[in-house]
């Protein structure tokens, strides 16, 4: 009897800690018939950012639950506004021993850097995680939702909401956590439907006197035609302000779904699973960038990169844009005239291509004045139609843009970088200077090229579950800041390479900056535990370094330094626990900040006046009309044009040739058909010349 209590005991705590991950969808794998000797990028130039610890690394509570404590695709990291607080809070999950339950937890940062709370945020035991967080830009009072088992007579997990009541004078006074979203919310496939993963995002309302607060949720069922997932989200909002709070509100909340994702859900008319994120921005456009996949033999694995908009504070429809990701390349050849990637069965070559692979838990964000969307990705060398080598390392990271106003989407090559890393060209670790030839074979005459993991873990199984990308920015300076962890030299280090049995527990973190909103990046900044390594860090020694987490905000420092707040897992031992990796040792949840010296960009404007300048339209929002003023340094032939939100032309203000000097011009709100444009984000884009600025605007009825 006592063995079977045991047992169903162990299986208990199984579930508990195993239970609601997110589900992979294995890729077919191929296996090189040779052994290519280890490639490393080396940077002998070390031209990289200035940088220092600026706060060391402190340590918040242990943590057994050592897998994603934080949200797959936002940012757990959230910066209060100057005014109010100017503190951060943190949240994420944790079992404080081995044996405990899964909590939801928050810590207070003061604006000195010093954690100040640590506590759980609701009161009961509950097994709930995966919390999401935003700050309201008003109170500074931090709203956070979760999901958990909070009605016992229900399978499925339930949504709640909880916020803090920091402008009542301090941090801790958590509402009760309420639920939002459960089994009997209406959803497209109820009762199967079941959103978990929520994600808190905070903008403005309709109503001026109010914000609003955006709760994302991701459907854990399967799609029903072929039971593999495909993850619709279910928006709930509600909109609320101080006094809200004060009266302990639970809000109103109205909820809705995106009817192309429910359709793939469904399979209408084919199974297509989503790898996004979503960001909201200050002027109330709410956008879902990414990726997607298929399960179709004859298309690639990875098809589309796309965008979903809405630019009425998530009410109406989403415009939804798509291009193909799909970045065919042409089979190197080895010396004696084979083809370096070849079908072992058939000797045939491989068809091979580059396409976004592996990196289903990034963040996206809005910058350069809300008219870009970005997020930082992997790219994967795959073979077509839908396999890859998984015994090699053969994945790069990539910045993926879109560019609102003109419709387009883009990448850039960050790490490695090629000849030329914004030429929207997969760069090819076989051909780095991009002459067309092979830079190195091995001694038996095969390619070789530069090896790259950006996945801490070395299995290559468990990549889909232990990727993880940050991205972050200050729109105001106009930097940006991404983050990942390097994993090529631990990888290595598990094979094991000759000449790397020393890294095989020592993942480093990279971080990359811009200075002129993602046009350019620096070569990275590399920080590992490993002494003797010339990126070592004392303040890392003795870390094993995971799941890190950035800020929302880059701070300004003045003197164009600026502060990357961190979070991150150091885990006791390499692997996770709850990947059935590592060891069942616990860890430590880390908070730490660097500051790092942007590069100044190429034309100071203080000392080269800009040959254009265009102000911001006053009023804005507006209605019925808003006036443009712009400023020549030279004469120019002139056009200022409107578009709205697809890229599309609605109006021309200007075509015509003008002397040096300031103007002014109004727009009615009327597009060239002589209509009345709708309410929504409208961009205006002035050319003179070779220059060309572009600015946004809010039109309100």
């Amino acid at each position: 009897m006592k063995k079977l209590i045991i047992i169903l005991i162990i299986f208990t705590l199984s579930i508990s800690l195993f239970s609601k991950l997110q589900k992979q969808v294995m890729k077919n794998s191929e296996k090189l018939t040779f052994h290519k000797q280890a490639r490393v990028f080396q940077n002998p130039s070390r031209d990289v950012p200035e940088w220092e610890f600026s706060i060391d690394p402190v340590g918040i509570i242990t943590n057994y639950y050592d897998y994603q404590p934080g949200s797959y695709n936002s940012l757990s990291l959230r910066k209060q506004p100057a005014d109010a607080g100017n503190g951060m809070y943190a949240i994420f999950h944790s079992m404080e021993t081995a044996a405990s339950t899964r909590r939801v937890y928050y810590t207070y940062i003061d604006d000195a850097g010093n954690i100040s709370n640590i506590a759980t945020i609701g009161t009961d035991d509950i097994h709930e995680g995966y919390p999401g967080i935003d700050i309201d830009p008003v109170s500074g009072d931090p709203i956070v939702t979760w999901h958990g088992n909070f009605e016992a007579a229900s399978v499925d997990l339930e949504i709640v909401v909880s916020y803090d009541l920091f402008h009542l004078g301090s941090p801790g006074l958590w509402k009760a956590p309420f639920t939002i979203l459960d089994e009997a919310t209406p959803s497209p496939n109820a009762p199967a439907d079941e959103f978990n993963w929520p994600y808190a995002y905070i903008g403005p309302s309709p109503d001026p006197n109010k914000r609003r607060v955006y709760v994302i949720s991701t459907n854990y069922d399967n799609c029903p035609v072929n039971n593999l997932p495909s993850e619709n989200v279910m928006i709930a909002y509600a909109d609320f302000d101080e006094n809200d709070f004060n009266m302990q509100s639970e809000l109103d909340w109205t909820y809705r779904t995106i009817d192309i994702l429910d359709d793939w859900h469904m399979g209408i008319p084919e199974w297509i699973r989503p790898f996004q994120a979503a960001s909201v921005s200050d002027d109330g456009t709410i956008a879902f960038f990414g990726y997607t996949a298929t399960d179709d033999a004859s298309t690639p694995m990875a098809d589309k990169m796309y965008v979903l908009i809405n630019d009425n504070y998530g009410e109406g429809e989403f415009t939804y844009t798509e291009t193909s990701c799909y970045y065919g390349v042409d089979n190197p050849m080895n010396q004696d005239g084979t083809y370096a990637f070849e079908d072992p069965d058939t000797g045939l070559p491989h068809e091979i291509y580059f396409a976004p692979s592996l990196c289903n838990h990034q963040n996206v964000i809005f910058h350069d004045n809300g008219t870009k969307l970005s997020f930082l990705g992997n790219m994967n060398m795959l073979i077509y139609p839908d396999s890859w080598y998984p015994e090699r390392l053969l994945m790069y990271p990539k910045i993926y843009t879109y560019d609102i106003t003109n419709d387009e989407f883009s990448f850039k090559d960050v790490f490695l970088t090629g000849a030329n890393p914004n030429d929207d060209v997969p760069m090819l670790p076989w051909d780095l200077n991009e002459d067309g030839i092979v830079d190195e074979y091995d001694d038996d005459g095969n390619v070789t090229w530069v090896d790259g993991w950006s996945v801490y873990h070395y299995d290559p199984d468990a990549a889909f579950h232990e990727n993880r990308w940050q991205i972050t920015n200050n729109d105001e300076k106009g930097w940006l800041a991404a983050v990942w962890s390097e994993g090529t030299k631990a990888r290595l280090g598990n094979v094991p390479e000759p000449g790397f049995e020393d890294w095989a527990e020592y993942p480093e973190i990279a971080i990359i900056v811009s200075s002129d909103n993602g046009a350019t990046w620096s070569d990275p900044i590399i920080i590992n535990a490993k002494s003797g390594d010339d990126n070592y860090a004392p303040e890392l020694d003795g870390m094993i370094p995971c799941y890190i987490y950035t800020g929302d905000v880059i701070e300004d420092m003045g003197n164009n330094v600026g502060r990357l707040h961190l979070m991150f897992l150091d885990d006791n031992s390499y692997g996770s626990f709850i990947q059935s990796h590592g060891e069942n040792l616990g860890g430590t949840m880390i908070y730490t900040a660097i500051d790092i010296e942007f590069p100044p960009t190429s034309v100071e404007p203080h000392t080269i006046p800009a040959a254009i300048q265009l102000e911001q339209n006053y009023p804005n929002p507006f209605n019925p009309s808003t006036s443009i003023s712009y400023n020549l340094q030279n004469a120019a032939d002139v056009t200022l044009d409107i578009y709205n939100v697809k890229g599309q032309k609605v109006r021309t203000l200007v075509n015509e040739h003008k002397t040096s000097g300031s103007f002014t011009v109004d727009w009615n709100g009327i597009d060239n058909e002589n209509n009345k444009v709708t309410s929504g984000v409208y961009f205006y884009k002035l050319t003179a010349g070779q220059d060309t600025v572009t600015k946004k605007m809010l039109m309100l009825k």
